[in-house]
């Protein structure tokens, strides 16, 4: 459940974005509204998590890398939901935290490409995701969060919009990293397809 502080935050964040980004969601109806999640996003603004919080009527925990944590930036991150992960010690405590956030039926936040990026980069997956949503017996909600519009894009009537997808089910039977990377790269390409299959699916 949201707490009452973390739900007026998102109400507020909610309206600015109305206002000021003209924040649209499409597809939000597709959560699932309990149970083991693993909501998967592309990542190329550092707001991205903020942008994922506002679309998802879930209180949604992210992993993020433990350098994230500093002052003045740490407290906010802690607020919504982050938890840090040391992935130069190799993440384990990190995974076993995300594992069992899902255990108890939470909605658990990741990029799939594990940083953001800029530009049309690589988008390569890491295997992290397919892996936790395996292990955690959770089904990959897609995100996709499109770029924030600048003052004049704002003026000319372009909106932040951010496209929810059908969750994905992984196979139970998937092993090694490979694999997981395999499946990983699926769920990219599907997030990164939302847009132009929410404009084919619009009336």
């Amino acid at each position: 459940e949201m707490s009452r502080r973390y739900r007026l935050f998102r109400t507020m964040m909610l309206l600015l974005g109305r206002v000021f980004l003209g924040f649209t969601v499409y597809g939000a109806e597709k959560m699932p509204g309990k149970g083991p999640l693993v909501v998967a996003a592309n990542h190329t603004q550092y707001l991205d998590p903020v942008y994922v919080c506002m679309a998802i009527p879930r209180r949604v925990q992210w992993m993020g890398k433990k350098e994230l944590f500093v002052l003045p930036f740490r407290p906010l991150f802690y607020f919504i939901g982050t938890f840090p992960v040391d992935r130069g010690g190799g993440g384990r405590a990190g995974l076993r935290t995300a594992l069992n956030f899902l255990a108890k039926g939470w909605a658990l936040g990741i990029f799939p490409e594990g940083t953001h990026r800029t530009g049309e980069g690589s988008r390569e997956a890491k295997s992290g995701t397919a892996l936790l949503a395996v292990r955690g017996g959770a089904p990959v909600l897609p995100v996709f969060v499109g770029e924030r519009p600048g003052l004049r894009a704002r003026l000319r009537g372009e909106r932040l919009r951010v496209y929810v997808g059908d969750p994905i089910t992984v196979d139970a039977n998937l092993r090694g990293r490979e694999a997981y990377r395999s499946a990983a790269d699926d769920i990219m390409q599907v997030i990164y397809a939302l847009p132009g299959r929410s404009s084919r699916e619009s009336p």
